[in-house]
């Protein structure tokens, strides 16, 4: 089976449960929302903008875009991640806003659905969209974005640091160091989705996309998830949630772009650079 059907199949395996498992839990909807948070502050000023969402998963930021005000092409390498995307587009009544097809990333310039809606003002990749991709798989995604991209277009990335103290902290006191220092792997990482799915992860700081993105420069880069813990860690914090909450306002009151690398994830935004190449 070729690489992007067995993403596609790793990523179809997890979709049923997707929801219940990261989405609707507590510590998904918290992540979520400082991602949503940042968003807000990209849109700004931008309404109405046509937008290319890269790994839609079940699509919750794809309604979120929609009722913004945003016209958006929800995009996956997984067709049933895209079905559950459509089936909840149909239920809230935004299909005038929101199409979708199946497309991985390194597929972005050959895709006719892509191809016809173009150009984009906003790509999204949340939550570890890019981290599924080898660093030649990104530069080649930097060049196919020049394609369907507009001028002044912005990226919106969400990304899994190379280093989380909240996963050091976790896995060193299991007794799992390996593990615990896995982000420092200049290779991939085979990362699991649930006991049964796994799949090759890269992990990557801020200044390394941005080498392997020369077409756009960074603009700003925020923490997601510093205090905020990762998601597997939902079933503790499911019983303890007035500690969920103070980390949760500890979180939105340290957005400083120093803390990013040491975040969970970072919410990277960066601008198409001008024609000439000039910043």
């Amino acid at each position: 089976m070729p690489p992007e059907q067995q993403k596609g199949a790793a990523f179809d395996a997890i979709s049923a449960d997707y929801d219940s498992s990261f989405t609707d839990t507590a510590v998904g909807r918290a992540q979520r929302d400082r991602v949503w948070h940042f968003l807000t502050q990209a849109l700004a000023g931008r309404p109405g903008i046509k937008v290319l969402e890269c790994n839609c998963g079940t699509g919750a930021d794809a309604l979120w875009l929609a009722r913004q005000g945003c016209h958006v092409l929800a995009t996956d390498v997984a067709p049933q991640m895209v079905a559950v995307t459509q089936a909840k587009t149909q239920q809230a009544v935004l299909k005038d806003r929101i199409e979708t097809t199946v497309c991985s990333m390194q597929g972005i310039g050959t895709n006719p659905v892509i191809a016809r809606s173009a150009p984009f003002d906003l790509m999204l990749s949340n939550f570890g969209g890019l981290n599924c991709l080898s660093p030649d798989e990104i530069w080649q995604l930097n060049m196919n974005l020049q394609t369907v991209m507009a001028p002044g277009a912005v990226l919106a990335l969400v990304v899994m640091s190379r280093f989380s103290w909240w996963e050091t902290l976790y896995f060193l006191l299991k007794g799992k160091p390996r593990t615990a220092f896995r982000r420092r792997n200049r290779g991939p990482v085979i990362a699991r989705l649930d006991a049964q799915t796994s799949i090759p992860t890269w992990y990557y700081a801020p200044e390394e996309l941005s080498r392997l993105l020369p077409g756009f420069q960074i603009k700003r880069c925020h923490p997601v998830g510093f205090w905020l813990p990762p998601s597997y860690l939902e079933p503790f914090f499911h019983y303890r949630p007035h500690w969920l909450q103070a980390l949760k306002w500890l979180e939105k009151k340290s957005a400083a772009a120093w803390l990013a690398p040491a975040a969970d994830h970072y919410f990277l935004l960066l601008e198409r650079k001008s024609i000439n190449g000039a910043d």
